[in-house]
């Protein structure tokens, strides 16, 4: 123990000792860089020969200037500002470059010289092997006999690809590296040959360049190519064009720009077809969208999508989306404020919806504010304004045969004020009342029937009864059991003409005790009602979570508001019983029903999330029948799954279903492998899509793309260990 200590001792001395020789070696005046610099050599023992050389052997380091060498041995020459190094050499730039080699010869700040049989690791990702390493300026790295590759190489076995080249020059400040007589090789064989190559390294994530190209064959294009140009257009935006061609004859392209200010940024995404409608347009589409912000904690929101026709997107394989919305929005949200304005068009491609008939221009705006009265309670004064317009004149119901003027247009504003207090009741009930007031004024024009100007008015009182019963058992887990009671006062008096903005509404748990259950200004739910439900919870200590919820509306007015379907259109609503199982995130399920008096079902949301270790469920359901008010002509039955699976170390494999259950036929179907080692990513899908509403053919694509790993901002995968 004591030698042990002595000799580390020792060790320490003398290469504290040969740090002192080299600092004292150097002159006081016309100093050679190295000393200029304040380099620092550590070794184990320095010496000095009559020629004034340093020689330092035994595991010698140099520091200069955030480089770190290391050597066996190393002999500096005073007069030739030079270093003879003898191996095995590490030389690592204190960036993302490491060399390691045998020997070399290089200046004495350690920027040029020449490197032999030499290694270089880029970003611990891309190895480089050259037979030597022309080190020039600190920057440029000329290497010569190369092969590159992120491929782990093994003993006896050829890296799975790699390039060879007879030159190669690595530009360390641009982060490009030049290939002359470059061959690409596939497990050893050659596949293909460039004569002049050039990628980024894998530290650079931008660079101007071709990505992965992807291949594609579908039913209707038939078998095609993808080569994407990205252009780096300087630090905050840049430009991918994608040109696709088919051996049909079919050829588009694909732009997408990207953009970041200071304060947000844009994408506007789009492509054009060498075909043309049947009217003679282009067929493309547009996609963009905008995030800004704005002073005072402002922020606006853009976007913009069109779309050239309806078969469009099922034909390029792309989004299935049908209905398109163009608008910006300007919002702000505080604890005690909300302020929104927001401007719409819609653009619909469904078969069944006419864009002149439609409400397609949509203007809006409204402001809440609260004021906490203290033990008074608060109140929320709101402003609100809104416009609708159609692109169509026509008063009457001429063409769609929907029962609403094909050119009504709609204006107007609104006041509303709510009062609430709260306050907790002998033994632990919690109370609150509430009282609502709402004045608005509109305008119709273009309508025969509505034309004209109409003032509505109403109110409403509620008064609200929570009791939460918690019990925590013996091992910690809570039981909460809360029976919830509203009694609603709201005279059913408001004016009814219309429902354009009101539809579709949605009986849920949580809208349960809203004083009005209508998302839009056309209607406003009044009657007096009595709202009833019973939540319970379950929660471990282990994280595990259940949630029940039953609830239901018995009104004492037996005209019905709302369409059939909401579960809402009779004087007894249906049972709205919903519920929420979370198994520390290895498994939830969320249920959300609506059954009858009677006990028939009415409505259902299933969804289900099952996570193991190499295996991930999603799956769905969703029940909804037709209804006429609803605008829903057939009854909605749909499975929906997704699932992935690892089925080998580096294999995962996915599938995608959606599964009408009415018609019994699959509307989607796909299914996808990927592949990814250290050094490759393999892509396979295999997708169909069937005839829709707006799709007039269905669609089968079979996708491919290969990723070289470990090249211009592609992360390289985790490499195996190899084996004998």
């Amino acid at each position: 123990m004591m030698a042990g200590s002595a000799r580390q001792i020792w060790r320490r001395f003398m290469r504290s000792a040969g740090l002192c020789a080299m600092l004292a070696f150097a002159p006081m005046t016309g100093q050679p860089a190295l000393a200029q610099a304040k380099a620092m050599l550590i070794a184990d023992n320095v010496a000095i020969t009559p020629g004034d050389a340093l020689v330092a052997t035994g595991d010698v380091e140099v520091l200069h200037q955030g480089v770190r060498l290391t050597a066996q041995r190393i002999v500096y020459d005073r007069s030739q500002n030079s270093l003879q190094i003898e191996g095995p050499i590490t030389l690592d730039d204190g960036k993302n470059i490491t060399i390691l080699a045998s020997s070399a010869a290089l200046s004495d700040d350690l920027r040029n010289g020449l490197i032999n049989s030499a290694r270089v690791i880029i970003d611990q990702q891309l190895q480089v092997t050259a037979g030597a390493i022309q080190r020039v300026d600190g920057r440029y790295n000329s290497m010569f006999t190369v092969a590159a590759s992120s491929c782990q190489t093994c003993q006896g076995r050829a890296p799975l690809w790699e390039i060879r080249a007879s030159r190669v020059v690595h530009d360390t400040v641009e982060k490009q590296m030049y290939f002359n007589d470059a061959q690409f090789r596939v497990a050893g064989l050659p596949i293909a040959y460039f004569p002049r190559l050039r990628l980024a390294d894998p530290s650079l994530k931008r660079a101007t360049g071709f990505l992965v190209p992807q291949f594609e064959a579908s039913t209707s294009l038939g078998f095609g190519v993808k080569v994407p140009y990205f252009i780096a257009m300087g630090p905050s935006k840049d430009l991918l064009i994608t040109p696709y061609a088919t051996d049909l004859g079919e050829r588009s392209v694909e732009l997408r720009y990207r953009q970041a200010f200071r304060t947000g940024t844009i994408t506007l995404k789009g492509a054009l077809s060498n075909e043309t409608t049947t009217d003679g347009k282009l067929r493309g589409y547009i996609l963009a969208s905008g995030a800004f912000r704005l002073p005072a904690d402002y922020t606006l929101a853009l976007r913009g999508e069109t779309v050239s026709d309806a078969g469009y997107f099922n034909r390029y394989g792309l989004t299935e989306q049908d209905r398109f919305v163009t608008s910006a929005e300007i919002g702000r949200a505080t604890r005690d404020q909300v302020t929104q304005a927001r401007v719409l068009g819609f653009y619909s491609v469904r078969r069944s919806d006419d864009n002149a008939t439609q409400p397609s221009q949509i203007a809006d705006f409204e402001r809440l504010q609260r004021v906490d009265f203290g033990d008074f309670g608060d109140v929320t004064f709101g402003l609100s304004a809104k416009l609708r317009q159609r692109a169509s004149t026509d008063p009457l119901d001429g063409s769609d045969r929907d029962s609403a003027a094909d050119g009504r247009d709609v204006g107007g504003f609104g006041i509303t004020g709510e009062w609430q207090k709260s306050a907790v009741l002998p033994f632990g009930v919690l109370g609150k009342t509430t009282l609502a007031l709402r004045l608005d004024r509109y305008r119709v024009a273009e309508d025969a029937v509505y034309a004209g100007d109409y003032n509505r008015s109403s109110a409403a009182f509620a008064a609200e009864l929570r009791w939460p019963l918690i019990k925590t058992g013996a091992n910690g887990a809570a039981h909460t059991l809360e029976p919830m009671a509203q009694i609603v006062l709201a005279p059913d008096n408001a004016l009814r003409l219309f429902n354009e903005d009101s539809a579709l509404v949605e009986f849920d748990e949580g809208n349960l005790f809203a004083l009005n259950r209508f998302p839009g200004s056309d209607r406003i739910e009044a009657s007096n009602r009595a709202n009833l439900g019973l939540n319970y919870t379950y929660a471990a200590p282990s994280g595990q979570r259940l949630q029940l919820a039953l609830g239901r509306v018995i009104s004492a007015n037996s005209s019905s508001q709302f369409a059939a379907a909401s579960g809402l259109g009779q004087a007894r609503s249906d049972w709205l019983v919903a519920g929420q199982l979370d198994m520390n995130s290895t498994l939830g399920l969320t249920a959300r029903s609506l059954f009858t008096e009677q006990g028939d079902l009415r409505k259902l949301e299933l969804r289900s999330d099952i996570k193991a270790n190499k295996t991930a469920v999603s799956l769905g359901y969703l029940y909804t029948p037709a209804d006429a008010d609803e605008q829903r002509g057939d009854t909605i039955s749909e499975i929906s799954l997704l699932a992935s699976q690892t089925v080998a170390q580096r294999w995962n494999a996915s599938i995608t279903a959606r599964y009408d259950a009415k018609s019994k036929a699959l509307s989607k179907s796909g299914m996808a492998m990927v592949y990814r080692n250290e050094c490759l990513q393999l892509d396979v899908s295999l997708s169909r899509r069937f005839a829709t509403s707006s799709r007039v053919d269905p669609n089968t694509v079979f996708g491919l793309s290969v990723a070289f790993l470990g090249f211009g901002g592609q992360a390289a995968g985790v490499a195996e260990q190899c084996r004998g």
